[in-house]
């Protein structure tokens, strides 16, 4: 890793309601769950809790709340060891996540309310030093204040041989935010996005996506995780990969394991300077892993416990 630099993930912190249930509940009938907790949420927050629990240096960017309700996400951030220094504040309620867990069929059903909360603004942005960054990652959200982000770190690296990194995480809005892929070089594709274009298979998605990016030049590295059946890339020149996914014993809690595949793929490709197949097949091994187990607290036993080693092409 390039002099110790750190990774910065851009998006959202939200409050996730979590419910576990047996099945999934019929429509107008009253019962008890199995367990329930909340935890802190939000694509890219998830992010960089994955990547802290690999060891990695991260910070978080986006909007955090002066409100009550709010204090214990900020805490949990500070005792992860999540920087949050760049940050704004707004005195508004958090958005928060109702999600159901049922265990009969693996699934996990996200309600998610966000009143109008307000997003950091490239102005915001703009007050990062980004030389102590050698990765930035980004939500696919608020495209105006997105690219303005994107291309600032695209005008940075133009001045400096050590290039930062830009991946982003596209799953919403497919109209509104396509225009942020091509100034990146890395961009995680969601299936659930996929099922909503009709795209029916990974590579039918990638092959897909690339052909509506638009603007000259160099098309990003292009990865679509596809649950049991691994993930799936274009890279630059072009080719296609095929990265078969890892199954635990038991799957427990799926909730979260596109962020965990995302941190994945950058601690691998950042940290442990891996190739892209070779970081794609590390993403895919711990997001088999983290669904094994509620949370991503038992995530740091892969690194601790664990005597794979996965082939380095350096």
């Amino acid at each position: 890793m390039s002099q110790g630099k750190s990774i910065l993930c851009v998006g959202n912190t939200v409050i996730d309601f979590v419910t576990i249930s047996q099945s999934y509940p019929k429509e107008d009938t009253d019962r008890r769950c199995l367990d329930g907790f909340w935890q802190r949420g939000g694509n890219a927050s998830n992010v960089c809790t994955v990547l802290r629990a690999l060891g990695s240096k991260v910070d978080f960017f986006g909007m955090l709340s002066k409100s009550v309700a709010f204090r214990a996400l900020i805490e949990d951030l500070r005792k992860r060891e999540i920087g949050t220094n760049h940050c704004p504040e707004t005195e508004k309620d958090p958005p928060f996540s109702s999600i159901i867990l049922a265990q009969d069929s693996g699934t996990r059903t996200i309600i998610h309310c966000n009143k109008n909360y307000p997003e950091p603004t490239f102005e915001d942005f703009s007050k990062i030093d980004l030389s102590q960054y050698g990765w930035v990652h980004f939500e696919a959200r608020n495209p105006k204040e997105v690219s303005k982000m994107i291309q600032s770190i695209r005008e940075h690296n133009k001045k400096t041989s050590q290039k930062i990194t830009i991946s982003l995480d596209f799953e919403t809005r497919y109209d509104q935010n396509l225009e942020l892929c091509q100034p990146c070089d890395i961009v995680v594709f969601s299936k659930e996005l996929a099922a909503q274009k009709g795209w029916e298979s990974a590579r039918e998605t990638v092959e897909g996506l690339a052909a509506d990016i638009s603007g000259n030049g160099e098309k990003p590295v292009i990865i679509c995780p596809w649950g049991s059946q691994g993930a799936v890339c274009l890279d630059a020149t072009g080719d296609f990969h095929n990265i078969a996914a890892y199954k635990p014993e038991k799957i427990v809690d799926t909730l979260g394991a596109g962020d965990t595949f995302m941190a994945g793929l950058i601690y691998a490709s950042f940290v442990d300077q891996r190739c892209l197949t070779d970081a794609m097949d590390f993403a895919n091994w711990v997001a088999g892993h983290k669904i094994s187990d509620y949370g991503y607290d038992h995530i740091t036993k892969i690194i601790e416990t664990s005597s794979r080693k996965l082939p380095t092409n350096l």
